[in-house]
């Protein structure tokens, strides 16, 4: 067998729509671009930067593709403050979440259901350790969020996962050991993140606006009740929990909140963005909070359950629909986290990283903010499904060989951001649903696979295509298309 060029192959959808800052006000976020990637192949590529946070003033991490881990002791000073690490290898894994109990205590999770536990988080590449939830679980556990509220609690949630269940709750009392104990919840649910305000209040969120909250995380199944859809059926991204505040976002720029959800309060929904999935939430304290989104705007209030016109928003990363050698400008933002209202740190494509010293000096007071809208309202009903943004890599490929005129392939692929699944096309064959690996019995000749991911909105991904032929033993070699 013989394939046809492999590299990364990017694919974006993203929402053209662009939010301006309130007239007159300037920004108070500074940029930092981490280096790019560079692998044994010769090419360079940006990381997507997944997640990240800040415990402390001095310390953030981020956490992205290709096994990123980027820490830094002074977040503002600029690109040269920020150190790079890549324990599980080059270009191995997607981080996706990142909890830091303290400065000296952080849990990474990935994709690929590996743990990443450092107490020594600036340490570099040896100050790590691994451990993979996935041994005994044959590959079915993809860690999505991950929140440690103490050094004795640390609550992992898992989903995106077309090969098998998803709806687990993962937690450890002694994150160091390695070992974490699996509850498993509705297997339908889809969990992309988590948010632990401290032992007795643990809020996970899902697709579908699913939300499961607990006041004893680590009690088993009982211990966790289940919320169907309190915004509708839109999908719920970003969550976090400061004592007995939650905030949530969901797909159509909307934040949701509760200030006892636990105890079964309502959730409130105001307008704080434009029609995009809100990524990230960060609440420092119950009375300023933060959100980011996939079209690069950044949205913030000092009273986060005021209702819309307590949110101001900012777009920070301008979509831009050009190309440049096959690859798109990305400008989505995926993670936010505020130690404190004198710090927060933005995370997202392109390994960019936003800081700011004054995140929520020109936010407005309740009700005379640029968003409108007036007070928030109950979250009933159905949001409308934006386009989605999604970034689809097909980066892995490998094949059985025989002397018969047919192989058994097998194709890996993955999203570095999160998905409903993939369809896949083979040859002139009909989309189907499909995951990773892919295998398949294929004969003698030309032959294509065609994979899409379904974006956390139901709306697909550009195609990503690989070309192969297969050989007979005895024939002689003939190049592609020769």
């Amino acid at each position: 067998m013989r394939h046809g060029p492999i590299g990364l192959c990017f694919a974006i959808l993203a929402i053209a729509l662009l939010l301006p800052a309130a007239a007159g006000a300037a920004s108070t976020w500074q940029l930092t671009q981490l280096p790019a990637k560079t692998f044994e192949e010769g090419y360079s590529e940006q990381a997507m930067l997944s997640g990240v946070d800040c415990p402390t003033e001095s310390l953030c991490v981020a956490v992205g593709s290709f096994g990123t881990i980027a820490t830094s002791t002074s977040p503002t000073g600029g690109r040269a403050a920020w150190q790079v690490a890549y324990p599980t290898g080059p270009g191995k894994g997607a981080n996706t979440d990142v909890s830091c109990a303290s400065e000296d205590l952080c849990v990474v999770v990935g994709f690929e259901g590996g743990v990443l536990v450092s107490t020594d988080p600036t340490g570099g590449t040896s100050a790590w350790s691994m451990t993979n939830v996935n041994v005994a679980h044959d590959n079915a556990i993809h860690l999505t969020g991950v929140s440690c509220p103490t050094t004795s609690l640390c609550v992992a949630v898992n989903g995106a996962n077309p090969g098998g269940p998803a709806g687990k709750i993962l937690t450890t009392t002694d994150p160091t050991s390695g070992q974490w104990a699996i509850t498993q919840l509705d297997s339908s649910i889809h969990f992309t993140g988590v948010s632990c305000a401290g032992p007795s209040l643990c809020v996970a969120v899902a697709r579908g606006g699913t939300i499961a909250v607990s006041s004893d995380p680590t009690g088993g199944a009982a211990a966790w009740k289940v919320i169907d859809a309190p915004g509708g059926a839109g999908d719920l991204e970003g969550i976090d929990c400061v004592e007995s505040l939650c905030a949530a976002g969901n797909a159509t720029g909307n934040i949701l909140t509760s200030t006892d959800p636990v105890g079964g309060a309502p959730w409130s929904e105001a307008k704080a963005g434009i029609a995009a999935l809100v990524t990230g939430v960060s609440c420092p304290t119950t009375s300023a909070c933060l959100g980011v989104d996939n079209n690069g705007s950044v949205f913030t209030s000092n009273a986060p359950t005021g209702g819309s016109a307590a949110w101001r928003a900012e777009n920070l990363v301008p979509f831009e629909a050009t190309e440049t050698e096959g690859q798109f400008d990305h400008n989505a933002l995926f993670a936010a986290s505020c130690a404190s209202t004198s710090l927060c740190a933005l995370v997202g494509s392109d390994s960019r990283i936003f800081t700011s010293s004054t995140p929520f000096a020109a936010t407005p007071p309740t009700g005379s903010g640029a968003g409108g809208g007036g007070p928030a309202q109950p979250a009933h009903h159905a949001p409308l499904r934006p386009r989605a943004f999604l970034v689809f890599a097909e980066n892995f490929w490998r094949y059985s060989s025989t002397r018969h005129r047919h192989v058994r392939a097998r194709f890996h692929f993955y999203s570095p951001t999160p998905t409903k699944g993939f369809e896949c096309k083979r040859d002139r064959g009909r989309w189907r649903r499909c995951h990773s690996p892919l295998r398949y019995w294929v004969g003698v000749g030309d032959h294509a696979l065609r994979v899409r991911a379904i974006g956390p909105t139901g709306l697909h991904g550009d195609v990503a295509v690989l070309p192969f032929q297969v050989r007979h033993p005895r024939a002689r070699h003939r190049p592609r298309g020769g």
